[in-house]
């Protein structure tokens, strides 16, 4: 279920990014791959002889012949004007000749070999192709509930086997028709990957930036520092996980507002690596791109810092909690509380600053305020607590960016180390970071 669009990509150059928000390539809907176990509708056989088709009813085509129509159109690209003409008008209407021979030229190109049959997806399949439609423009007509799948199967010369799946869009009276705001949004998203994928093959920052700034107003000069971060930055890894630009891309899922490619990983020690999947959404007229790249806690985010001194004192490896140290740096703790007492020398303690919560394993006598012990976990909610970097609560999402572009990625949590694993969480809200919290495993 995946389109390889490689040659799509090279015949795109970069020169075209100011078209990209005044005209767009008519795109389909999600590929997939693997054979249906759906009873398919063959289409062998079929060729120009048998290009003009009716309807059986005389008056509209049902959803199997506007699908057939479909794969007739994809296999035999010279008879689309008797095609479109064969379209009832009104299932047409929304849409311009020149819309349908773009959609039909994008789906031929993408649909590799020589296509075999097509049914009907299962009511799960619809499901959950459709609900990324939902999640990104609930305000979509028609929505996704007026909407239907169907695969189409190919087969390529290699004898693989696979499978696409196409949009069927119907109206009040489940009539198939062509939806110009389906289409339109589909071939947004789709020319949007295409230079987005080309400036990064092309090693073009500014181009990358552009893209990825692309409808937002900057709220900040970090926000911008930010977005320059990561466009240089996947300039920077793609060479290291992504293989040069001979090699495939795959569409693996496209709707409106989200579409899922995947790019063919680097050969490593002669074995092939996993392949690299980017997911594109948009919302709001903004596309954003999701990848996930290895991103390693740096050495100085993983202490934090009151006032410039070092929380846990010099000890960066295996920080310990002290009660007399703590107690004249942060004064006496709101509360103190023992979470597990089974071995006196190995209690499972908190305690409770004002901005600050501290867990650790040792020894804790509560009515003396005597504590110590080896730091589990240390979470920070005021700004007079920072990481060496200076992160802090309070400050702009963007500056997390800065430093790590793809945190977001990885859930807003990153480590470092093996034998003492350190990892930091970070929880936002409304852009802002309002809780850091250091782990640490040994």
């Amino acid at each position: 279920m995946k389109i390889n669009i490689k040659q799509l990509v090279r015949s795109k150059r970069l020169s075209r990014i100011g078209a990209l928000f005044l005209a767009f390539f008519i795109s389909f809907f999600l590929v997939s791959c693997s054979v249906t176990d759906d009873e398919p509708i063959s289409t062998e056989g079929e060729s120009a002889a048998n290009m003009v088709i009716k309807a059986e009813n005389d008056r509209y085509f049902r959803e199997d012949e506007w699908v057939r129509m479909l794969t007739l159109t994809i296999s035999n690209l010279e008879g689309r004007l008797s095609l479109w003409s064969s379209i009832p008008a009104t299932q047409r209407s929304e849409i311009t000749l020149s819309d349908f021979i773009l959609y039909t030229d994008f789906l031929s190109a993408s649909i590799p070999g020589t296509i075999k049959s097509f049914s009907r997806a299962t009511d799960d399949e619809m499901e959950s192709i459709l609900g990324h439609v939902t999640k990104t423009d609930a305000t979509l007509t028609p929505s996704p509930q007026e909407a239907t799948i169907w695969w189409i199967e190919s087969e390529t010369p290699d004898a693989r086997i696979l499978r696409f799946a196409i949009p069927v869009t119907l109206n009040e009276k489940g009539i198939p028709y062509f939806s110009k705001s389906w289409l339109w949004k589909q071939s947004t998203l789709y020319h949007y990957i295409v230079l987005y994928l080309d400036a990064v093959e092309m090693r073009n920052e500014p181009a990358l930036i552009s893209l990825i700034r692309q409808n937002t107003p900057l709220k900040s000069k970090s926000h911008g520092e930010s977005i320059d971060r990561r466009a240089s930055s996947l300039i920077d890894l793609y060479p290291r996980y992504v293989a040069s630009r001979e090699a495939s891309y795959r569409i693996i899922e496209m709707v409106p507002g989200f579409a899922e490619v995947e790019l063919q990983g680097i050969l490593v020690n002669r074995r092939e690596q996993r392949p690299h999947t980017v997911t594109f959404l948009e919302s709001g007229g903004v596309i954003s791109a999701n990848e996930y790249f290895p991103q390693t806690l740096s050495t100085e985010d993983a202490l934090l810092y009151y006032r410039g001194r070092p929380l846990f004192g010099t000890e960066q490896s295996s920080p310990r909690i002290e009660a007399t140290r703590m107690i004249s740096m942060l004064g006496i703790p709101l509360d103190i509380a023992i979470l597990d007492k089974t071995d006196s020398d190995a209690m499972l303690f908190r305690v409770f600053w004002p901005g600050l919560t501290v867990e650790a394993v040792g020894t804790c006598h509560v009515p003396s305020l005597t504590f110590s012990g080896k730091v589990r976990q240390v979470s920070a909610t005021y700004s007079q607590f920072k990481t060496g970097s200076g992160l802090q609560p309070g400050d702009s999402i963007y500056e997390l960016y800065k430093r790590y572009p793809f945190i977001r990625e990885h859930g807003y949590v990153i480590s470092r180390g093996e034998v003492i694993k350190k990892t930091l969480s970070v929880q936002v809200e409304t852009d802002y970071i309002t809780r850091l919290t250091i782990t640490i495993e040994s």
